[in-house]
């Protein structure tokens, strides 16, 4: 029994026939290595080759050397005008697709697919909607594959290339193109996230995306551009309209599960960044904010406290109890207040593996957030 997969048992016979067809199949690929690097070594660039490589990544795509001598033979034949160049990406493209069905954290798949497109966009012939229209469908397959999400962002941030190449230098029409385009982003990420709250990926993105859409909102003056996007401004009214609005949506997720590190590393990003902190100040909701968000945390270390078996605390709430008691006494010696000193302590019972990092904070040599 593997992963849940009850293994087969073969039969005598079953297992020698299985054996003579594996060594067959074996025999074949070290031949075709032996074949492809021979070629590559001799320079050898010819649609034949090119045929050869596609056998040998489809038996085996880790394969990087033979991914290199693929592009070589690529360039070469472009260059001779023995192959259309938009055609054969454009068949490669759907080439590693299929590879990426199977093989979804292949790095080198990843890397061909990013050589093809620049390799497109050169000419102006990269199509980056349907683009997005992958990576999307890849995502709904798995939607923490930080493989897809990387190529997300590429994608996103070459249709914003195009958008401002198409604006012709207007200011104005740049940062709309581009507002648009985040925004529909960060809708993105909102799906993701009610879909499941620990896509660590929605949530950085999230992150990126959230301080570029309030600089690209102080630029724009026509707002009727974005009556379309009418309901999800309304979170961006101002930073403290949106911390407000995610740490509902963060409350929602510490107490589905405590020990999401995703949902923690996100709230902790959200009371620290000066985009925040400075608005909820200027406001004087900056002490009220993260003294309720300091009680609902307390809370449910409390309630996890109660259903362990041993009476033990949350790492991750005590963590963050440490980070909303230092931002809430700023300017004052929290090191030495009794209630940080005793959570410190005890994370280094509940998490030895950064009790060097604890202990720097005791002594004031870390900062508490």
């Amino acid at each position: 029994m593997q992963h849940g997969i009850k293994r087969e048992k073969l039969s005598e016979n079953a297992r020698k026939t299985k054996q003579e067809k594996d060594k067959l199949k074996i025999k074949h690929y070290r031949r075709l290595t032996a074949r492809c690097l021979d070629n590559k070594h001799k320079k050898i660039f010819t649609k034949e080759t090119l045929a050869e490589t596609e056998t040998l990544l489809d038996l085996n795509p880790e394969f990087n050397a033979i991914w290199n001598y693929r592009r070589d033979i690529l360039v070469h034949l472009f260059g001779s005008g023995e192959i259309k160049k938009k055609d054969v990406l454009e068949k490669d493209l759907m080439m590693v697709m299929q590879m990426l069905k199977r093989f979804p954290k292949c790095y080198w798949i990843w890397n061909h697919r990013y050589w093809c497109l620049a390799q497109l966009q050169n000419d102006n012939e990269a199509n980056w909607k349907f683009e997005l229209g992958i990576v999307s469908k890849l995502l709904e397959l798995d939607s923490r594959n930080y493989h897809g999400w990387h190529y997300r962002r590429y994608v996103i941030e070459n249709m914003e290339n195009v958008a401002r190449a198409r604006a012709e230098g207007d200011k104005g029409k740049q940062v709309l193109a581009e507002l648009q385009i985040d925004l529909m982003d960060f809708q993105y990420t909102t799906e993701k996230i009610n879909k499941n709250l620990s896509n660590f990926s929605a949530w950085h993105n999230r992150a990126n995306l959230i301080p570029k859409i309030f600089d690209e909102l102080a630029k724009i003056h026509d707002s009727e551009a974005l009556e379309r996007y009418s309901e999800i401004l309304k979170i961006f009214e101002s930073p403290t309209t949106l911390i407000k609005h995610d740490l509902d949506l963060l409350k929602t997720g510490i107490y589905m599960d405590a020990e999401d590190s995703s949902i923690w590393k996100y709230m902790h990003w959200l009371v620290s960044e000066d985009l925040f902190v400075k608005d909820l100040e200027q406001r004087e909701e900056f002490k009220p904010v993260i003294s309720q968000l300091l009680k609902d945390v307390e809370e449910l270390n409390a309630l996890e406290k109660e259903d362990s078996a041993n009476d033990s605390d949350s790492a991750w709430c005590l963590k963050t109890m440490v980070m909303l008691k230092a931002l809430l006494l700023r300017g004052n010696e929290v090191s030495a207040l009794d209630e940080v000193k005793a959570h410190l302590e005890r994370l280094i019972e509940l998490d030895p593996l950064r009790k060097g990092h604890y202990k720097d904070q005791l002594a004031g040599e870390a900062p508490l957030f």
